[in-house]
């Protein structure tokens, strides 16, 4: 019998702090009958909410939606229970409804984001509004760019619609895009009724990094957009030029480890189930010197904080406190240096690479010191050598299945064991519980079937 990784912290945290409605596979998005349980608060107000919403955001990058697409891209390995189908790409639709429905819509970030979007919207509070507009934007982000189109226009309407429809990608991304457009602007304002503070427990009120936050996650889903149409690479450009200026500026969730709902969701997986992941893979193998000698031509210093050496996570992403990075400053470096690339400005992409490798390592191992190794010039940087070390620098992100998507980087070889023909997955099939509940659920496939953005 498959075993289901329950989402320990989003169930507990959320009965205590958010007043909104749990969900159940059973009847789609809402359950009737369980929406007014008195141990939730029945008239949230956004300080109650937002610090619900970005941990659970934090939980949910490094939960189930690293977990796959990390093993897809072979930086975990999948050795039992449903992580061992994934290994094989045999992903079922019940192994992602725990994702959808409680990590994603119902119970989870995005229904909490609208809620904190109306709340403070009603309340005349800005700031509140930019922040949920944020978070929104960078869950439904990840959303699309897992199955392609998903509900948003219907969605979060409890049992006023318990079966939205789902909209186009192309229309998502517009969304997206008119989401973090919206959250500039409020963030500019100057606010009059309530501030977030220690309830914004990934900047602390710092509206300054948020907005910044705003444009680096435009410039990363402008870069989606490129197979699409090409201009999308000055429009990422334009907004990577008003994003992180440095590692201070990371999206960086944190987590005390305290206790079982504060752990970080790796920590928490690897405990619990120390047996269904090994920390074995190409990437391990890139960063030993072994896999391509070309790209890493020795042993590489991030091994030894990526891997504890005897197949288990490293303490960088794997400890108790280890914070969740949604975006980073040397991810937006990167993007930089991939458009710059692909506009044949070189030299700009030279400067931009060796900064985002000086950048990630200073994150990861305390020092740049190592950069020496990988500095790229005009005369010699590829496309390979900026996305290659950006995959290294994006261990456990759910953004390296869509740059490998994108780009083919890095050159990885299918499981021989698969069950795709020899290849790699592209999308994720829709969950069981919107295929049985609601009519408007795209029929599923295969997880071969492209999303919009990857034709």
């Amino acid at each position: 019998m498959k075993l289901k990784v329950k989402n320990i912290f989003i169930k507990g945290f959320m009965m205590l702090t958010i007043g909104v409605v749990f969900t159940a596979c059973k009847k789609g998005y809402f359950y009737p009958g369980i929406n007014d349980n008195p141990s939730q608060l029945q008239k949230p107000i956004a300080t109650n909410l937002l610090p619900g919403i970005i941990q659970s955001t934090g939980y949910e990058w490094n939960g189930d939606a690293s977990r796959f697409t990390s093993t897809f891209m072979q930086q975990v390995t999948g050795a039992a229970n449903q992580s061992a189908l994934a290994n094989t790409y045999a992903v079922s639709t019940d192994d992602v409804n725990n994702m959808w429905t409680t990590g994603l819509y119902g119970g989870g970030i995005m229904n909490n984001a609208n809620s904190l979007i109306k709340i403070a919207d009603a309340a005349n509070q800005a700031h509140y509004g930019a922040i949920g507009r944020i978070m929104m934007a960078n869950a439904l982000g990840l959303t699309t760019d897992l199955w392609g189109d998903v509900p948003y226009t219907e969605a979060f309407q409890g049992t006023a619609n318990l079966q939205p429809h789902y909209d186009p990608q192309q229309s998502i991304y517009a969304t997206l895009d008119k989401l973090l457009s919206d959250a500039i602007t409020l963030a500019a304002k100057t606010e009059t009724t309530a501030q977030p503070g220690a309830d914004d427990v990934l900047y602390s009120g710092n509206m300054g990094k948020w907005v910044r936050f705003a444009h680096s996650l435009r410039a990363k889903l402008y870069l989606h957009l490129v197979k699409i149409d090409p201009a999308n690479y000055d429009k990422a450009l334009a907004e990577a030029a008003l994003g992180f200026t440095s590692n201070t500026d990371d999206a960086a969730v944190p987590f005390s480890g305290a206790s079982v709902t504060s752990q970080n969701p790796w920590y928490q997986f690897y405990n619990q189930r120390s047996g269904d992941i090994a920390f074995t893979g190409y990437i391990y193998d890139l960063l030993a010197g072994t896999a391509d000698p070309a790209e890493v031509p020795a042993k590489d210093p991030r091994l030894a904080v990526y891997s504890d050496g005897n197949g288990g996570l490293g303490t960088l992403y794997g400890s108790a406190n280890s914070a969740v990075y949604l975006l980073s400053y040397d991810e937006l470096m990167f993007i930089q240096a991939e458009a710059q690339f692909q506009k044949g400005n070189k030299a700009a992409a030279a400067t931009a690479y060796n900064n985002a490798v000086s950048a990630n390592l200073t994150r990861t191992v305390g020092s740049s010191a190592y950069a020496g190794t990988y500095t790229k010039t005009a005369a010699n940087i590829t496309l390979k050598d900026i996305m290659v070390q950006k995959y290294i620098a994006n261990f456990l992100n759910p953004e390296t299945w869509t740059d490998w998507r994108r780009t083919g980087y890095p050159q990885l070889t299918p499981n021989a064991s698969g069950v795709l023909n020899g290849q790699i997955p592209r999308s994720l099939l829709y969950p069981s519980g919107e295929q049985r509940y609601n009519a408007n659920a795209p029929k599923n496939t295969s997880m071969l079937k492209r999303v919009w953005w990857d034709k």
